[in-house]
């Protein structure tokens, strides 16, 4: 199925954007089962919550393990759903972490929340295959 326009969140017309999710190296991820990429994206936008409060808990205690183990697992689902920005970041933020440095974790986490509101959009036509 070619993805070139689809009707994402309030209906608007949606080009893809490689940067931030290739829907088609997705497709091709799942051996091009679009009901199981469905499913992933499902799974990644129902975790994100609870991965991001992980992130921000151990941002405020200086949590620097609880914040890589966050980010890698954010990483891991990005890389399912070939959204490269977002996997980038969060790879980034996983170095970070392990490293220690609290000031550039905390810019980190922003641009990575701002990473996953930029996909999401783009998320929104997989939940209705």
């Amino acid at each position: 199925m070619a993805f070139a326009n689809w009707t994402g969140e309030k209906g608007l017309r949606m080009q893809p954007d490689p940067e931030v999710f290739d829907p088609t190296s997705a497709l091709a991820s799942v051996g091009g089962d679009r009901e199981f990429l469905s499913e992933v994206a499902g799974l990644f936008q129902a975790a994100w919550p609870t991965l991001c409060n992980d992130i921000r808990a151990g941002l405020a205690a200086g949590d620097f393990g609880a914040m890589e183990r966050s980010a890698r697992l954010v990483e891991a689902a990005a890389r399912n759903l070939s959204a490269r920005i977002v996997c980038e970041s969060a790879h980034r933020l996983a170095l970070l972490a392990r490293q220690g440095a609290l000031e550039d974790c905390e810019a980190a986490c922003a641009n990575l929340e701002h990473q996953v509101a930029r996909l999401t959009p783009h998320l929104a036509p997989l939940r209705h295959p």
